[in-house]
């Protein structure tokens, strides 16, 4: 039975793991286990992982999206799947848990931003009512 729960810091090498395997990402485990730490006792944010027993098959990542130019948004910051478990209705019950959060601390929707050659995400985002709102480029300055 799946059910969708606040995520723990037992649950960083399996997210760990799918974002290596449904995301492409290699970043080290460590690194990924301390970001989880740093994820779940922020404020403003969440991370629910979707779980099947003792198996964490997918999670979901959001936090506040505030600005000067809209009313109060969520920031969708990622949505993965294990492989093994997609087509599961995971990704969904993730989504919802996510919206639903989001709703209840007065968001008025939800943003997000996926890569052009995410043919599937961008599919799964249009079936689940999200709509393209621009195209852009998206920059990054590391400071290491």
């Amino acid at each position: 039975m799946i059910s969708v729960r606040p995520a723990e810091l037992d649950d960083a090498p399996s997210i760990w793991n799918i974002n290596r395997s449904a995301l492409g990402y290699s970043f080290p485990l460590e690194d990924t286990t301390a970001q989880v730490a740093r994820i779940i006792k922020a404020p403003n944010v969440v991370l629910f992982v979707a779980v099947d027993g003792p198996e964490v098959l997918g999670y979901i990542q959001l936090s506040d999206y505030e600005n000067t130019y809209y009313p109060p948004l969520k920031n969708l910051i990622t949505l993965a799947t294990s492989p093994r478990h997609q087509r599961r209705g995971v990704g969904k019950r993730l989504l919802q848990a996510g919206e639903e959060w989001a709703r209840a601390d007065g968001a008025r929707g939800v943003r997000l931003v996926t890569g052009l050659n995410r043919v599937d995400a961008r599919k799964f985002y249009a079936a689940n009512g999200y709509e393209v709102r621009k195209e852009q480029t998206n920059l990054i300055k590391w400071w290491d």
